[in-house]
């Protein structure tokens, strides 16, 4: 999960800016939460600049055979397909239960509940706040720490940017007929397995690092003391397990999102390679780092019917298999959390009329 612009503010608020296992420092604390506009509005901009673009590129197609071949599709293997996405949620309800511990007071039940709504406001609320959201239903609703839940979402978008990483690179090695690409994606599988062993020495070396800012001191030690801070807030690298079972869950979570674009694939009589499927889970994870309205909406098209032209599919086939596949993700990442909210409205105890 990606951390708006927004969320910057609350990070030093909650001192995030600071190494947990060393005391924080007062002056920290009392830095205001004040959003980062100039970057919002930087972020919009480029949003802006991609949706003309992809306007302009959708006013070319004919609709009329992107409806009709939506229409075509396969009922039985689109129930197949979100049957399939549907763990999704639950997945990544495991995933941070991997990144908080046995230790933190929280239940299994009530973290899935609170990621349910989460994950259906972070689709709701993607450009205007989507990552502030989660903070202030995750602090609020677990009764966790202003710090321990920023701690949290950090470890969590570094965990989503490892499997992201992951899928790219097994994407590109994989690609028939491509030796650049295949040789870009040994290098991003190399990197992923240097990066991983250099976070694990980082992670415990938090102390040391920053110890060793504090003697060079001048310019040089607010650097060194930044990537010590950042040590301190890797908890979870620390316990091979955890980080192990957290790339686990949200790997799964990915092939999930894989099976089920083949089967909405089938559905629209398209006969696809699990290397383009991989290619085309690996374009969503790349374009989903992208500015983007709520839901991705026309990123997550784009990303689709751009793998499938590896296939020479006609673009018109191509975007009502990517229009179905994106509502079938959609639906099943906003059924729970509302779900949980109309639970929750329907089980509040009623006001007594005066």
């Amino acid at each position: 999960m990606m951390l708006p612009a927004e969320f910057e503010g609350i990070m030093v608020s909650s001192g995030l800016s600071r190494n947990p296992a060393l005391a924080y420092r007062s002056d920290s604390m009392t830095r205001a939460a004040t959003p980062d506009h100039r970057n919002r509005l930087i972020w919009i901009a480029v949003w802006a600049v991609l949706a003309a673009g992809l306007v302009y590129a959708a006013s070319s197609l004919a609709w009329g055979e992107v409806l009709a071949a939506a229409r075509r599709a396969d009922p039985l293997w689109l129930l197949v397909g979100l049957l399939v996405v549907l763990p999704n949620t639950p997945l990544w309800t495991l995933c941070w239960a991997c990144l908080i511990g046995r230790k933190a007071p929280v239940s299994l039940v009530a973290l899935t509940r609170v990621l349910a709504v989460v994950a259906s406001a972070i689709q709701a609320f993607s450009v205007v706040g989507g990552g502030a959201t989660a903070f202030v239903l995750i602090t609020e609703r677990l009764g966790l720490s202003r710090p321990r839940t920023a701690s949290l979402m950090v470890l969590e978008g570094l965990t989503t940017s490892i499997v992201k990483t992951l899928l790219v690179g097994l994407a590109f090695a994989l690609v028939p007929g491509e030796p650049l690409l295949q040789g870009m994606g040994v290098l991003l599988l190399a990197g992923v397995g240097g990066g991983l062993a250099g976070l694990i020495v980082i992670s415990r070396s938090g102390g040391l690092i920053y110890d060793f800012g504090a003697r060079i001191g001048g310019r040089a030690r607010g650097w060194i003391e930044r990537v010590g801070d950042w040590a301190g807030h890797l908890e979870a690298v620390r316990s091979p397990a955890r980080l192990g079972g957290a790339v686990a869950f949200m790997l799964l979570r990915r092939m999930l999102e894989g099976f089920s674009a083949w089967c909405v694939a089938k559905a629209c009589g398209i006969v696809v390679e699990p290397q383009i499927i991989l290619l085309v889970v690996a374009s969503i994870a790349i374009v989903t780092l992208i500015p983007s309205p709520a839901g991705n909406l026309g990123l997550y098209e784009l990303a689709v019917v751009a793998a499938y032209q590896w296939l020479a599919v006609s673009p018109e086939a191509a975007l009502a298999a990517a229009l179905l596949q994106h509502a079938l993700f959609l639906l099943a990442v906003l059924a729970p959390g509302a779900l949980v909210l109309l639970f929750e409205a329907l089980s509040a105890p009623r006001k007594s009329a005066p």
